[in-house]
Parts: structure tokens; sequence; C-alpha cells
């Protein structure tokens, strides 16, 4: 399964320390790792979605069972580095509180893609229903990365393989 996305503005996912002057900083070699796709996937299909526990840990793995899909990295393409300034101003003096300074590095892109392949045996009759879990997951990303509750990260995700009344169906099935 393949993934377009489009972005409507800069994000990050960030590395979890300094750099080069910067508070909070991506990974230029792999600004969006395959591991925030799948971990911002699964929230989705538990918290949008509602897929049940069980077909969650069925499609996405668990503690005691790796998922039997693969993710890849996202490809992107026209990527454009930029620094966001932020402070914290003072209410009492209308000036900029002490330490309340961030800079960090984000990234705008144009557009790119992900991938989730098959790698381990998926139950015959499951596999359309993992196959609606994954795309339904996907779809509904509308942010990633950090402060994508700020106006950050905001995307439209489309599959190459579309969506239908029978995966719709399907969704059902998995919901708790």
């Amino acid at each position: 399964m393949r993934f377009q996305i489009q972005f409507h503005g800069p994000f990050r996912v960030s590395t979890g320390g300094a750099h080069s002057g910067l508070d909070e900083t991506f990974d230029p070699a792999n600004p969006l790792p395959a591991s925030s796709l799948k971990g911002l996937m699964r929230s989705n299909a538990k918290l949008l979605l509602r897929i049940g526990e069980q077909v969650l840990a069925e499609v996405y793995g668990s503690r005691e069972r790796r998922s039997p899909w693969w993710w890849s990295d996202a490809t992107l393409t026209q990527t454009m580095p930029a620094i966001r300034t932020r402070l914290t101003i003072d209410p009492a003096t209308h000036t900029a509180k002490d330490t309340a300074l961030v800079t960090s590095g984000e990234l705008w892109a144009r557009e790119g893609w992900f991938e989730v392949r098959h790698r381990d045996r998926v139950d015959p009759d499951r596999l359309d229903v993992h196959r609606a879990v994954l795309t339904a997951s996907a779809l509904a990303i509308t942010a990633l990365g950090a402060d994508r509750r700020r106006g950050s990260g905001w995307v439209s995700v489309t599959s190459d393989d579309g969506w239908d009344q029978a995966m719709q169906e399907l969704l059902g099935r998995a919901r708790a």
C-alpha cells in the first residue's frame, strides 16, 4: 500500500535534542521516519476510528507479537529547512519572560509518500480487514510531527488504492 502526503505547512518530527543553536531539531537525513508514521496511524485507529484492542494488536503488533506489516520512512520532495522562533510574553511587564525563547528547526515540503508492506503471514480471512484499518488510519492523518496542535504539520493523505464501500464495511467489523 502506498500513501501520498500533501503538506500544507511546515513540520518537525523532533530528534529530542538541541543542535547548532536550535532548541528543537529534526533529522535532515530522515525527517519523517517510519516509527512516527506507524505511531500516528495506530493512534488514529484507536482514538478516531475506535478500532478494538484485539484488532489493533493484530494489525499494529503488541508486546507479544510484532506487526505483520512494515512501514517505510517517508520520501519527501521539494524540501526547504526553516527556523521558527517562539517566546512567551510576561503579562505583567509585557516583555519576553526569562528563558522563554525557543528556536526550532522545521521543514517545508511540497509532497511525499510512504509505503506499508506485508512482511509476515496474515490469515487470508483477515487480510482485507487489515488493509481497511491501515488505509483508514492513514487517511485520517491531518497533522503530523511536533506542534501539530499549534498549527504546524498540517497534511492531507491519500491512498493509491482509494477507499470504497467494501472497505467501509470491513472497517465497521473492526470497531469495538
